[in-house]
């Protein structure tokens, strides 16, 4: 795995751990997303989580940084319950994305109903450019 994916894959299971509480269902999400728009096994990404050394890698495209954060906001949703520490970590993420301060607020409650949703990442982008 690239280091792209890997600081992803790492961001991802933050998102799972902010709350102090690691539900199956955000694992269970965080394997799903992982096979089905990555192709990795749930031991792949075991083995990505447990690695060392990798820094937060800021997406190229405005399409990846707004599925990035938008797979944050699934995994937020995984369990039905949506914590003031997801949150948090989203609009952090957000941020570090280059999205603007003031936008940031609008940004995640959007990302969070669609997630709600279960909405495709294509439909959640495209619907962000209309």
């Amino acid at each position: 795995m690239n280091e792209k994916l890997k600081s992803h894959f790492l961001s991802l299971y933050c998102m799972i751990v902010s709350d102090n509480e690691v539900s199956p269902s955000e694992l269970e999400e965080l394997y799903r997303i992982a096979h089905q728009f990555y192709g990795y096994s749930e031991e792949e990404i075991n083995s990505t989580v447990l690695s060392q050394g990798t820094a937060l890698y800021n997406p190229d495209t405005i399409e990846e940084k707004l599925q990035y954060l938008y797979e944050l906001a699934l995994i937020a949703c995984a369990d039905g319950i949506i914590k003031q520490e997801e949150i948090q970590l989203l609009k952090y993420y957000a941020l570090e994305f280059g999205f603007k301060k003031e936008n940031i607020d609008e940004i995640v409650e959007f990302l969070i109903a669609n997630a709600k949703e279960k909405n495709e990442v294509n439909e959640v982008i495209l619907k962000l450019y209309n």
